[in-house]
């Protein structure tokens, strides 16, 4: 059981999961596993479907805890890396309803950002009975890398390298995020922190 997700919306999660990926995945009990006979969409980002089957069959655990709609999106985006007592909100908290609204304004970003989160929490991952890395910041980097390779496959561009690698900067309510050569993403915000507009290649 290298994948685990529960929470009140774990299957909508793996379902969602499942449709980025193109892998069939089912949920049994808490357990996330490929469907021996499901079918494999091709029409996907190669980088995060590899990155699935890589947690799927990681010896440490990878841990989500699945909710809907986003109560406090001043407060959090997508997830909550650490969790947040005062919220009761676990470490690893994922909101189904963000990647939701991303992908009404521009499907490959809320792709993207999947492949973000998934590659973060693979990072801190740890065997079974071992707590989670809390070092948030070595993560990061690579989630941003694994963020723009899943753009970069969908869109068919190229991304950063060398010395310059993808990065993201916060201007008032606006996060841009540069993947690549004529590859940004603006996100717009509400004065509430909500998503109001996305904007991208």
């Amino acid at each position: 059981m290298s994948l685990r997700v529960r929470g009140p919306r774990a299957q909508q999660f793996v379902e969602l999961l499942s449709r980025y990926c193109g892998l069939s995945l089912r949920l049994v009990g808490e357990s996330v596993s490929k469907n021996p006979d499901g079918l494999i969409n091709p029409n996907v980002s190669d980088t995060l479907q590899d990155l699935v089957e890589e947690v799927l069959y990681s010896p440490n655990l990878v841990e989500i805890v699945a909710f809907g709609g986003n109560r406090e999106p001043a407060v959090f985006w997508l997830d909550s890396y650490d969790g947040s007592p005062a919220f009761q909100l676990p470490a690893r908290s994922v909101f189904v309803g963000d990647f939701n609204i991303l992908e009404t304004f521009l499907p490959d970003f809320a792709r993207a950002m999947m492949g973000h989160v998934l590659r973060e929490y693979l990072g801190a991952a740890r065997p079974p009975g071992t707590p989670a890395s809390r070092m948030f910041d070595d993560y990061h980097d690579a989630a941003m890398r694994t963020e723009a390779q899943v753009m970069g496959d969908l869109r068919g561009l190229p991304i950063w390298t060398g010395n310059v690698r993808p990065w993201e900067a916060n201007y008032g309510n606006i996060n841009v995020r540069s993947y690549g050569p004529g590859m940004k993403i603006q996100m717009f915000l509400d004065a509430d922190g909500s998503i109001a507009a996305v904007r991208g290649p």
